[in-house]
C-alpha cells in the first residue's frame, strides 16, 4: 500500500492499515503458527534464540551455558522477542493493539521511523526486563515493549479533536497532519489520562497475572511494558520532526 501526495486529497482513512504494520502482525502470526506446527524440540530451539533470556547476560553463569544462536542472538533478543507471543490470546491481544496502534504512529511517522521507533522502546523493554529480572532463567517474549512505546506516541495526537479517539474519527489523514500535543497538554486532557489507566491496568495485569492463572517459565512482561513506555514518551519528539504525514509505503 503506498501513499501519494496528490494535491490535497487526502490519504485512506486512519484504519486503512499501512502495508508495514500488515507486515509486522503477519509475522507474529506466522512466527506463532510456525511454534505450534513444528515439533517441541524445534519450537524450544525457536524460543531459545529469539527470546530474551536474562540469564544469558549474566558473566559469573551464562558464559557456561552453550545457548542457541550464540553471540548473534545475545544482541538480536533483545530485539526478536518482539515477534514471539506466549499463547494465542496475547498473540490476538498484541495483533489487534499493533494494527491500531501501529496503524497511527506508522500514518504520522511513515515506514521507516516507525520502525526505528518501535525497534528502539522493544530495545528500551528488554533492557528494563533485564534490570528488574537479572540473573532469570525463564524468557521473555511478547511485543509489549514495543507497543507500549507506540501507546506512550498516541496521547501525543490520538486525541486531539476533543473526543475519544477523535483521530480515528476522522475520514482522512487530517487528523494525523495536527500537530502534535506537549506532554503537559496531553495530560490534561481526561481522555488520555483514561487512555493511561487502561495502560496502567493492563501492566498490574501483566505482573499479576502468571500469578494467578499459571506457573509457566514464561517472564511476565511488566517491566518492559514501563521501559517500552517510558522510551516512547522519550524518544517521540525526536520523531515527529514534522506533523504533515508522511509516505507509509
Amino acid at each position: 500500500m503506498s501513499l501519494k501526495s496528490r494535491g490535497n486529497i487526502d490519504p485512506p482513512a486512519a484504519f486503512n492499515v499501512p502495508a508495514v504494520v500488515l507486515l509486522l502482525t503477519g509475522l507474529i502470526v506466522l512466527v506463532h503458527i510456525a511454534r505450534a506446527v513444528i515439533p517441541g524440540s524445534w519450537s524450544a530451539w525457536l524460543v531459545g534464540v529469539f527470546a530474551f533470556t536474562p540469564l544469558r547476560y549474566d558473566p559469573s553463569i551464562g558464559e557456561s551455558i552453550a545457548w542457541p544462536g550464540g553471540h548473534l542472538a545475545d544482541i538480536a533478543g533483545f530485539l526478536t522477542c518482539f515477534f514471539l507471543q506466549s499463547d494465542p490470546g496475547t498473540l490476538m491481544i498484541n495483533g489487534a493493539a499493533l494494527l491500531i496502534l501501529g496503524a497511527a504512529v506508522a500514518w504520522r511517522f511513515g515506514t521507516w521511523r516507525f520502525l526505528a521507533f518501535t525497534a528502539l522502546c522493544t530495545v528500551a523493554g528488554s533492557f528494563a526486563c533485564l534490570l528488574f529480572y537479572w540473573g532469570s532463567a525463564a524468557a521473555m517474549v511478547g511485543a509489549g515493549g514495543g507497543l507500549s512505546g507506540l501507546f506512550a506516541a498516541s496521547i501525543h495526537f490520538l486525541f486531539k479533536g476533543g473526543s475519544a479517539m477523535a483521530a480515528f474519527r476522522v475520514a482522512g489523514g487530517a487528523a494525523f497532519r495536527k500537530p502534535a500535543w506537549t506532554l503537559r497538554d496531553a495530560l490534561a486532557d481526561q481522555n488520555v489520562r483514561i487512555w493511561l489507566a487502561v495502560f496502567a491496568f493492563i501492566t498490574a495485569w501483566n505482573a499479576v497475572s502468571p500469578l494467578i492463572l499459571t506457573t509457566s517459565q514464561v517472564m511476565p512482561g511488566w517491566p518492559g511494558n514501563i521501559g517500552g513506555f517510558l522510551a516512547g514518551l522519550l524518544l517521540f519528539r525526536f520523531f515527529d520532526r514534522q506533523p504533515r504525514l508522511r509516505r507509509v509505503v
